[in-house]
């Protein structure tokens, strides 16, 4: 049964402060698009929103600045301030796994297909933010806080090369972010999906003929 009873207003002052050291791909401004994306994506798989919202507001708890896309950390730290904020707010021992569960399998480079609804629309949204206009912003401003080049000068469409995205911005395109479309679990997500991919591969075009490689 769909719930939707959980307003994260009263939380997102302290939220924020957790944020303070997050890189900027993955700072307050990230959580609030998430966690937008997973309240429209679980309205319309009614999902738990008791576990879904609380679990979007905590995803990204480790992340620090430096680290940026490509430098995920192991979670374990990340998970237990999430522990800690949700028993500080007293929330049942059933709903805190439930929620950490969904933070701790959402990681693009795990891998892992999450088993429960929520989880699944936290991998959706997240990765819907790693898509379309805002996800080429997120891109270069990580790369350019890492000191990446912005593309091989050579093949910068990584058409006869393997991509290489921890020296070039533009790889990141063919080593995650063309890929996460076919990784949608929700049909709801598979739409804005769509939608994002539409744009990464029109900027890609643009770029090609503005560049002239």
């Amino acid at each position: 049964m769909a719930s939707d009873d959980f307003d994260p207003g009263p939380w997102l002052d302290e939220i924020n402060s957790l944020y303070c050291k997050a890189d900027p791909a993955h700072d307050f401004s990230h959580i609030l698009r998430v966690c937008k994306l997973a309240r429209i994506i679980g309205q319309e798989e009614k999902a738990d929103m008791r576990v879904l919202l609380p679990a979007a507001l905590l995803h990204d708890l480790e992340s620090k600045k430096g680290q940026g896309s490509g430098q995920e950390p192991s979670g374990q730290a990340g998970l237990g301030a999430a522990r800690a904020f949700l028993q500080g707010k007293g929330l049942g021992r059933d709903r805190i796994e439930k929620v950490l569960y969904a933070v701790e399998v959402h990681r693009f480079s795990r891998g892992i297909i999450p088993t429960t609804l929520e989880a699944r629309i936290l991998q959706d949204a997240d990765r819907l933010d790693a898509m379309g206009a805002i996800g080429i912003a997120r891109l270069f401003v990580t790369g350019g806080a890492l000191g990446r080049e912005m593309y091989h000068p050579q093949d910068p469409f990584c058409r006869e090369r393997k991509p290489d995205d921890k020296k070039w911005n533009l790889d990141h395109f063919y080593r995650k972010l063309l890929k996460l479309e076919e990784g949608m679990h929700t049909s709801s997500g598979k739409r804005l999906a769509a939608k994002r991919a539409r744009v990464m591969k029109q900027y890609l075009l643009d770029l090609e003929e503005e560049i002239g490689i």
